[in-house]
């Protein structure tokens, strides 16, 4: 006969297999997720104790696994697990070099939200692009607690020249979830926008990514 805990996590299952992740809860993904590096424990409570802890799901999956061990009941095997899930997503969504990325908003934003949106700390890059709008490279401007003010341009041209791009993407992390530009971020847009135009390269967007979602300074109208 099939143990109460046994049949519940067979139930999670065959929701997925049915539905995909609609209609779980955070806690129901966590769980289920826990299920597979923990066979004989209550994860249901370990997933609850996780998001009181951290706040959320991002919060949770953003943690190394030593931070995830703090938490009782987290051994080695879950901690990494989790953590480890995030890093394969952020990988596989990854635009591939001379992928059409910009023929494809959404997966550039996916791969952002996977690879940036967990990041306890600040971070700008650029995305570099060909003439078709093809990734050249991917390059980090800045990273830590991101001063618009101290990031020079020349940063941005000496990237822009060894690759040959004529495009950029610019992209940076709001840890604390902000989802508005602030207006140092406004000032660094416009900087960089008015750089590219007496140089020969298109600013096409700056994106920023917050709290699992992403804003577009070019949709708030921030670009002239």
């Amino acid at each position: 006969m099939t143990a109460p805990r046994e049949g519940h996590r067979e139930r999670l299952r065959k929701r997925y297999l049915q539905g995909g992740i609609r209609g779980f809860s955070d806690r129901d993904a966590l769980e289920m997720l826990l299920t597979y590096a923990i066979p004989r424990r209550d994860t249901r409570t370990l997933a609850h104790s996780l998001l009181k802890k951290f706040g959320s799901l991002q919060g949770v999956l953003s943690q190394p696994p030593g931070m995830l061990m703090t938490v009782s009941g987290i051994g080695p095997a879950a901690a990494v697990l989790l953590n480890l899930s995030t890093s394969i997503a952020a990988r596989a969504l990854k635009p591939e070099a001379g992928a059409r990325v910009i023929d494809s908003p959404e997966r550039v934003r996916e791969y952002l939200r996977a690879s940036m949106g967990t990041l306890r700390k600040e971070k700008l890059i650029a995305l570099l692009l060909d003439s078709s709008n093809r990734l050249i490279s991917e390059c980090v401007l800045e990273y830590g607690t991101v001063d618009r003010a101290s990031v020079h341009p020349r940063n941005l041209l000496e990237k822009v020249i060894a690759t040959g791009a004529t495009a950029v993407i610019l992209v940076h992390n709001h840890p604390g979830g902000a989802r508005r530009a602030s207006r140092e971020d406004i000032e660094l847009t416009r900087r960089l926008s008015e750089l590219g135009k007496s140089l020969g390269f298109r600013v096409l967007d700056h994106l920023i990514v917050a709290d699992g979602d992403t804003v577009s300074l070019r949709e708030e109208g921030h670009f002239s």
